[in-house]
Formats: C-alpha cells, structure tokens, sequence
C-alpha cells in the first residue's frame, strides 16, 4: 500500500510543479502559448 501512495505523491508533485511551471514558460516564450492552450484543452477534455 505504501507503493501506491508514493506512486501517487509523485505523481501528484510532477503535476503540480508543471503547472506552477507552465505560466512562467508560457510568458517567457510566446511560441508556446498554443502549446499550452491544447495541453489544457486536452487534459480538460480526458476528465
């Protein structure tokens, strides 16, 4: 049982720091604005 939730803090932790990293790369190059935008709307869409 340990496994899975460690599986899951780190799961958990890579997931929250992109998305604390996302909008600094987002602003820092604006090439990727699009990127991001379909990123999103995938992830939104498979909820």
């Amino acid at each position: 049982m340990a496994k899975v939730w460690s599986s899951i803090l780190i799961v958990a932790a890579v997931v929250g720091s992109f998305l604390l990293a996302a909008p600094v790369i987002e602003s820092a190059t604006s090439g990727s604005t699009q990127f991001f935008q379909a990123l999103g709307t995938a992830e939104s869409g498979g909820d």
